[in-house]
């Protein structure tokens, strides 16, 4: 991952909103929440890359636990979380390179889904896993409780994700952000050489 001004910046902001996405939650039955916070995740990870998305997806996740008061919950969220996001991030990145040509949005839109969908159902797995083994009072019955809620959590983030990078064209305006600092500079850059160039001209004639 090339680290610019731009990238970092952009995770950080994807780290604070995925958190308060994570804010906007629906309690469950057996402990934990239904929330929102992995639209911002599967969206870092498909456009800041698998790296940047993993980093929105551990301490994004693991601050709105903190901040809702699961504190039990958060270093298990850090890590469920950051494998989620780094694994849909790389299958869609690889997704990207083997199969989609340039104007293939369509391609793209089912691929991103298909990656996400992937990741979500990893991370049901991974809480579910922490749930019935460490978490949960009532043991397994704790994780089979919350692993439907999970999974449709997963799933619906998956679909909300690609729909908003490429039906609601926001990859080409996070791709626009990116790139928008190094072209101005560019363009500034050359436009200090021209006048420059003028000034020294203009004290040749005189």
């Amino acid at each position: 991952m090339t680290l610019t001004t731009k990238k970092i910046t952009l995770t950080a902001a994807f780290c604070a909103l995925a958190a308060v996405l994570t804010l906007v939650s629906v309690p469950l039955p057996g402990g934990g929440y239904y929330n929102f916070g992995d639209v911002a995740i599967f969206v870092a990870a498909a456009s800041l890359g698998p790296v940047a998305g993993a980093l929105v997806g551990g301490l994004g996740g693991a601050l709105g636990d903190l901040i809702l008061g699961y504190t039990f919950y958060a270093p298990f969220t850090l890590l469920i979380k950051a494998v989620e996001a780094l694994v849909a991030g790389v299958l869609f990145a690889l997704f990207k390179r083997a199969l989609v040509k340039e104007g293939g949005r369509v391609k793209k839109l089912v691929f991103s889904f298909i990656s996400d969908l992937v990741g979500g159902l990893l991370m049901a797995a991974g809480y579910f896993l922490a749930e019935g083994l460490l978490l949960a009072e009532g043991g397994w019955q704790g994780g089979l409780v919350n692993l439907p809620w999970n999974v449709l959590q997963g799933a619906v983030s998956a679909i909300v994700a690609p729909v908003l990078l490429f039906v609601c064209r926001l990859e080409a305006v996070i791709n626009k952000t990116l790139n928008f600092s190094r072209k101005k500079s560019d363009g500034g850059n050359k436009d200090g050489e021209d006048e420059t160039k003028d000034d020294k001209n203009k004290g040749e004639v005189i």
